[in-house]
């Protein structure tokens, strides 16, 4: 078989580095050419002289590989493959041809591969442009053979599964496009069943009405080779009683569908390591399911559970929302307080100046049949503005930034290292005593950080010092500080504070706001409602001014700092307040936290009681 690298009427010979490699019982090859001039009338305009890839100025020399290595399947019982490029779906995501030296960088055509040469051919067209000029390829290089092995083939259609002895396939995924017309399955596909050596299987559904069937046939237990059960999406409610027959199962997956119980016989696989089953209708799991000997991987979120057997505990990882973990754990914060706490004291409801700024904020902005669900939910915030520069003329103010004003004997944080933590504000409890009921009556209450990047070292510190007493710090014209620099000092800022109502965020939190406050979800629905409760968020909260806030609801795309306090510290999320959440500004040199986020101080609320702030737990938000 001669070899070939021709573009065009252009051809080029094989440089030494052209080679193939079988790594891991997969292939790759690099197909180099010997560099050659630069042509016009013979290369142009598929290459140019001055391209970033050419080995010298004035030459060229065109060159093909794989990205890393491909595998070839046993679909046609030798190692063979013909890929189209581009691919069509579904794509064989393990094979990338990349092009390098041309100034026409698209390739599209065919390459065939086998373990002792590989040939490509098609054209070469601009990436830019309709695409209408190309110039031809054609590349063969054969190699030395190679020894690969054969991997079992993933059928991704029943259609092309049927070309072939049933007992040939072992990996079948069926996703159904999410597109308008897509075809129903209306029953579970009878002809899954023929293929008895079947290992993997995958059932994408696009939604649930796509697959309305709502039981797997009691015949899918004889599939007794399967090793991984992936169905998404799906209308089934129960697995067959007789599903612990399938004993070789290691993966069960049926996640986002309607599954409301699991049968005894799971119990039964004994090999089974991971089960993932979030978003589904489950009430409660088998009393044995912590039992399986192999099980590492329980996934079990965005579930209605009502209760869980103890045995849970036995599992290595359970993926459960925190306040679900208290049905088959003790969460206890702090078991050896007992401390009353007055959840009720957070909340906007129940004091007249609060429900009389939120509803009125809710009637601005045309959000009034929200307002029950508002009420039960909006907390009785305090919002600090920062106003003008500190001048440092009177001590004990409530500040921002800046250098605080120590009381007798505290000493300013240092690291190990001797850089300074950095001081980020002082609150004067007196000062807002009036405006909220859970923040000790009266004394300074200082916040620090050691680190904003790792966020491992914080310290909240209350005194009752009196005023005159207090010691203005002055930093040392050398001063350093963890992972930052001289100017990475914060101006001091005064601030004044009013009352307001924070509500919550609503992105993203479908799960965390249910029952009777699950209407709130509407909102997130509407585009017209959602600019209005931003604008009303925006109003109370004061974002745009970059305002400060004790007991508020904190933006987060993933957990809110009380989940995170929760599962770090223990105890229930409801059961943690953000203390003080600190927002970036726009000033020089003003607070800013990674990009332009929220830094959040959150503290549990038998803490809060006791006045015991040796334990809060610090948070980041940024996008």
């Amino acid at each position: 078989m001669q070899d070939i690298f021709q573009v065009g009427n252009a051809h080029f010979a094989f440089a030494p580095e052209t080679s193939a490699q079988f790594v891991d019982g997969g292939m790759q090859f690099e197909l180099h050419t010997l560099p050659v001039a630069f042509d016009k009338a013979l290369h142009a305009p598929a290459f140019q002289p001055d391209d970033v890839d050419n080995p010298s100025e004035g030459t060229i020399a065109p060159r093909f590989g794989t990205y890393g290595p491909f595998f070839f399947y046993d679909k046609t019982a030798e190692a063979h493959r013909v890929v189209q490029v581009p691919q069509t779906r579904p794509a064989t995501h393990d094979f990338h041809l990349y092009e390098r030296g041309f100034a026409w960088d698209r390739f599209q055509g065919e390459v065939t591969l086998t373990p002792s040469f590989v040939e490509i051919r098609g054209v070469m067209k601009a990436y830019s442009g309709d695409g209408a000029d190309s110039v031809a390829i054609h590349v063969r290089k054969a190699f030395e053979p190679g020894e690969v092995v054969l991997k079992p083939h993933t059928y991704t259609s029943l259609a092309e599964a049927a070309e072939v002895p049933p007992e040939r396939v072992q990996r079948l995924l069926i996703a159904q496009p999410w597109e308008q017309g897509t075809p129903r399955f209306d029953a579970f596909p009878p002809e899954i069943l023929r293929f008895s050596r079947l290992e993997f299987l995958s059932l994408q559904f696009a939604y649930p009405k796509y697959a309305p069937f709502t039981a797997l046939p009691d015949a899918f237990c004889a599939l007794g080779e399967l090793k991984e059960l992936f169905i998404r999406n799906s209308s089934i409610v129960q697995l067959p009683d007789d599903f612990g027959a399938l004993a070789q199962l290691e993966v069960l997956s049926m996640e986002y569908g309607q599954l409301e119980r699991l049968p005894e016989s799971i119990c039964k696989l004994p090999r089974l390591q991971r089960l993932l089953l979030n978003g589904n209708a489950l009430e409660s799991l088998p009393e044995c399911i912590g039992d399986l000997p192999a099980l590492r991987l329980l996934a079990v979120e965005k579930n209605p559970f009502v209760s869980l057997p103890a045995s849970l505990k036995k599992i290595e990882k359970v993926n459960l929302e925190r306040k679900l973990q208290a049905l088959y754990q003790d969460i206890t914060y702090r078991k050896d307080v007992n401390v009353p706490m007055a959840p009720a004291q957070f909340l906007a409801q129940g004091d007249d100046l609060y429900t009389q700024l939120l509803a009125a904020a809710c009637g601005k902005h045309k959000l009034k049949r929200y307002l029950p669900a508002l009420q039960r939910v909006a907390r009785r915030a305090v919002r600090y503005r920062t106003t003008e520069p500190e001048d440092y003329a009177h001590k004990g103010n409530t500040r921002f930034g800046g250098a605080p004003d120590l009381p007798p004997g505290m000493a300013f944080p240092l690291s190990d290292g001797g850089s300074h933590w950095r001081f980020y504000a002082q609150l004067n409890l007196a000062e807002v005593a009036p405006l909220q009921p859970y923040l000790p009556r009266e004394g300074m209450l200082y916040f620090f950080g050691e680190d904003q990047e790792s966020l491992e070292k914080s310290l909240v510190v209350h005194s009752t010092a009196p005023l005159e007493s207090l010691v203005t710090y002055a930093y040392p014209e050398d001063v350093r500080f963890e992972n930052g620099f001289a100017d990475d000092l914060y101006p001091g800022l005064k601030a004044v504070a009013d009352a307001t109502v924070s509500v919550p965020n609503l992105y993203g939190a479908q799960d965390r706001w249910t029952g009777r406050d699950a209407v709130l979800m509407k909102i997130e629905e509407d585009e017209k409602l959602q600019k209005a409760y931003w604008a009303l968020d925006e109003e109370l909260s004061g974002k745009e001014d970059r305002c400060h806030l004790v007991n508020a609801h904190v933006f987060t795309q993933h957990k809110t700092p009380e989940e995170q306090a929760s599962d770090a510290k223990g105890g229930l999320p409801g059961e943690w307040i953000n203390l003080l959440a600190l927002e970036s500004d726009r000033r020089p040199n003003g607070f800013c936290f990674w990009d332009a986020g929220t830094l959040t101080y959150s503290i549990h609320m038998k803490d809060l009681a006791l006045g015991d702030f040796s334990r809060v737990f610090v948070s980041l938000e940024s996008s």
